[in-house]
């Protein structure tokens, strides 16, 4: 079955929204290639190696994104129609967003468990998030005009890129003009290799030794999960005896990005970006180059409306988080090394606060809060000290690591690459730069505050 939009019209729900038909077909092409690759990719392990004057750490998630970009590719050139492969691939990016709520539900029960570290950070944890807005602008723009990026450089350095930095642009601006080609821009690369780079910067700047632990757990929370699920990776390996209070700070930043980064956004960040624009556009922009960030109307329809509010049912998401959370699974078994017995109450445990937390978000659906906020809020409400459930649920969700929750997240993403190979080409070399500046950025400005004010 075609992926497709219905709306009221066509037998949709009530309220127009737009809901997509799924192929079982495509899930269990998915479900099977995603499970093999992450589990190999467990299997493999992590790899150090020198960088200059500092280290970087390889995990398994990377080889799993790596992996499938491989078969991503290899189906496109297998697929004799030239566009069923889209179909999968645009489901395995609907994936990403649905897994990666295993990891949010994780960090909720770490910040309800550490709540007191967190609370004690609180002061400094709120202007850290300063640096999360101010570095992508600071950073990013004068490259970005120094490449001969003319107004694609506003929406794609005023934030990270994701999806409250998306819609904002486009009901300013309309995702065609140049402003909303260059958040696309940074949203499809940060959503591709984003992840992967935070890694690698993390790992970086944590072998470095230039910021406290608890610095860069703050400076991890850039308002991207899959980015922060890197960068706590990749800094508890480097600091494994503070993994706890790096990954509790790095959920709170989130969090925190999360709930008031629309509203920074909007008052701070996209009035700056203009008005940096504005005057160092003139001193810095000497070149012109015309980004064109569109697929074509036949790969759109095929994809059945790529940036559309389209909603997959309710069944496939469910399906979708179990899928994820027994892959997941598999993978801790891998690094853990105990028996699946003893951890099949703590994916339980992330599986019912993302039911829960789901089943809020669509009952409050009027206070427009993303279903994240509450999957996390869920969690740390269960696993306070306070909680009667506390004593129980803990210890469970302990034994499940952080790194297997992401490895089948980042694998989808990577399954989903190739339909985007044309807006890539298109974008070039250096709006890739820029974007990964941006996101450089952001961490770096977070943690230097942070270790400025105490982190």
């Amino acid at each position: 079955m075609e992926y497709e939009n219905t709306i009221a019209a066509a037998g949709g729900p009530a309220d127009g929204t737009l809901k997509r038909a799924v192929s079982g077909k495509d899930i269990a092409i998915i479900a099977c290639c995603v499970a093999v690759v992450s589990i190999a990719a467990e299997y493999a392990g992590n790899m150090t190696f020198s960088v200059g004057i500092t280290k970087v750490t390889l995990f398994p998630f990377l080889w799993a994104l790596l992996a499938c970009i491989l078969v991503s590719v290899a189906m496109k050139r297998m697929d004799g129609t030239g566009l069923d492969y889209i179909r999968t691939q645009t489901l395995a990016s609907d994936f990403v967003q649905i897994g990666i709520l295993l990891f949010i539900a994780k960090l909720g029960f770490i910040v309800g468990a550490n709540l007191q570290k967190v609370i004690d950070a609180g002061p400094v944890l709120l202007l850290q998030e300063g640096g999360n807005f101010l570095g992508t602008i600071v950073l990013a723009m004068p490259v970005a005009l120094l490449l001969g990026i003319k107004r694609e450089a506003i929406g794609a350095t005023f934030s990270v890129g994701r999806e409250p930095g998306v819609a904002l642009i486009a009901e300013r601006y309309g995702l065609n003009s140049p402003e909303g080609r260059g958040v696309l821009a940074e949203y499809v690369t940060g959503s591709v290799i984003g992840a992967a780079f935070m890694a690698f910067f993390a790992s970086m700047i944590a072998h470095a030794g230039w910021f406290t632990p608890t610095a860069l757990g703050m400076a991890a929370g850039i308002g991207s999960g899959s980015m922060t699920a890197a960068a706590v990776g990749a800094i508890s390996v480097q600091y494994p005896e503070a993994k706890d209070t790096i990954a509790a700070l790095a959920a709170a930043s989130n969090l925190l990005t999360t709930v008031v980064g629309t509203y920074i956004l909007v008052v701070f960040s996209l009035p700056v970006s203009n008005w940096l624009y504005k005057h160092l556009e003139p001193l810095l922009g000497r070149f012109h180059r015309a980004i064109i960030v569109q697929h074509d109307k036949t790969v759109q329809d095929a994809m059945g409306g790529m940036h559309a509010q389209a909603q997959l049912p309710a069944w496939a998401v469910a399906l979708t988080v179990v899928i994820t959370a027994l892959i997941a699974l598999a993978g801790n078994q891998v690094t853990a090394k105990g028996p699946i017995s003893a951890n099949w109450l703590g994916m339980a445990a992330l599986v019912v606060c993302i039911a829960v937390g789901l089943a809020i978000s669509a009952l409050a659906r009027r206070l427009r809060v993303p279903s994240i906020i509450w999957v996390s809020l869920v969690g740390v409400l269960i696993s306070v000290p306070a909680s009667p459930l506390a004593a129980i649920v803990n210890p469970a969700v302990d034994r499940i690591g952080l790194l297997p929750l992401v490895t089948p997240v980042l694998a989808y993403a990577g399954l989903s690459l190739a339909k985007d190979l044309p807006i890539l080409r298109a974008l070039g070399w250096r709006i890739i730069v820029v974007s990964l500046l941006a996101n450089a950025g952001a961490f770096l400005a977070g943690a230097m505050i942070a270790q400025a004010f105490g982190g």
